[in-house]
């Protein structure tokens, strides 16, 4: 499969384009790549964050509904009284 490429131009502050810079001579590694790899990582840690995020709901909402559950018995006799 033949990947293609798009070009994205960004803003960074001096400094952290200099740090870029540095560490890609020192990497010998093109900038683009290192971007490239960045922001892979990123992606990929924030879908796996969001991952575990909609696991944790999904837990909780079937705690909940068991904790719900347990009182329903209250509840109804709650309001024979009312």
């Amino acid at each position: 499969m033949e990947e293609y490429s798009k070009e994205m131009t960004i803003e960074l502050k001096q400094s952290i384009y200099e740090e870029i810079e540095e560490y890609c001579q020192d990497a010998d590694i093109e900038e683009s790549e290192l971007m490239n790899m960045m922001l892979q990582c990123f992606i990929k840690d924030t879908m796996n964050k969001m991952d575990a995020m909609r696991k944790g709901y999904a837990e909780m909402g079937s705690i909940n509904l068991e904790i719900c559950s347990e009182f329903d018995g209250c509840e109804n006799e709650i309001h024979t009284h009312i």
